[in-house]
């Protein structure tokens, strides 16, 4: 069994409030796995998730997503998930709670887009560590300013001497409101402090939005634009890994 909460949760951190749609759902040995990527190919990500109660091992084709969010918007409490499949294809996903039961149409897996790959063997110039609070912050900021696409990264520091990572939104927009927040960091010594890496605003807020639940999230960057976020929730057994571009320079 899980609960509808947690599968919601499982779905929305890839989903990103609509910004992924279609997924494979690999099942083996009782963990979950799914690699997502934006249309615009701009964020990859992986998601894990230990434990997931479908006794099945093999490929769960999700083409639309937001239909399965509407049809879990049915249910309530606990769920029960089973599977069917036609030869060595799945074909169905059945969830049900104590009342109802939906029956999801599964894609062919054929139909999904191959996510493309990240070379992971990087020097990371740049590391932070955010918790759950830093997590509101972000979505706060990004919420507060209408019309801003940005957010810039800035290795700095502070009044002190502190070595700190400084986010800024509304900075691009002349003559407007901007809000400002960091978080500690450690520099590698060949990183360009002050120098302002741009990033989508609209997908950060989605991720970190969508990660709300977990316990902290280690990000690393490097100068030439390549940002990465690692979350990890203990109480869901979930981790979940993003890969995201800078924008162009502005």
């Amino acid at each position: 069994m899980i609960t509808k909460n947690k599968l919601q949760s499982i779905i929305s951190k890839y989903y990103l409030g609509g910004q992924v749609e279609s997924v494979k759902w690999v099942l083996n040995g009782g963990t979950l796995t799914i690699d997502f990527m934006a249309p615009t190919k701009d964020m990859i990500g992986r998601l894990n998730v230990g434990g997931f109660p479908l006794n099945h091992d093999g490929t769960l084709a999700i083409f639309n997503t937001t239909q399965l969010n509407r049809l879990l918007n049915v249910l309530a409490g606990d769920l029960m998930l089973d599977a069917e499949r036609t030869k060595a294809v799945f074909t169905k996903l059945n969830i049900q709670d104590a009342k109802s039961t939906i029956n999801y149409s599964l894609a062919d897996p054929m139909m999904i887009q191959k996510v493309g790959e990240v070379d992971e063997d990087v020097n990371w110039q740049v590391n932070a560590t955010l918790d759950n609070e830093d997590f509101q912050t972000f979505v706060r900021a990004a919420s507060s300013i209408q019309g801003n696409e940005l957010v810039t990264l800035t290795p700095t520091e502070d009044i002190v001497g502190t070595s700190v990572l400084q986010f800024t939104f509304g900075e691009r927009m002349e003559f407007s409101n901007k809000v400002e927040f960091h978080v500690n960091a450690e520099f590698e010594e060949n990183v360009r402090q002050d120098n302002k890496i741009p990033f989508s605003s609209e997908m950060l807020k989605e991720i970190f939005n969508a990660n709300k639940t977990s316990d902290e999230c280690q990000l690393s960057f490097v100068d030439d634009g390549l940002l990465r976020l690692l979350f990890r929730s203990e109480d869901e057994n979930i981790n979940s890994t993003y890969f995201v571009v800078r924008k162009a320079d502005y």
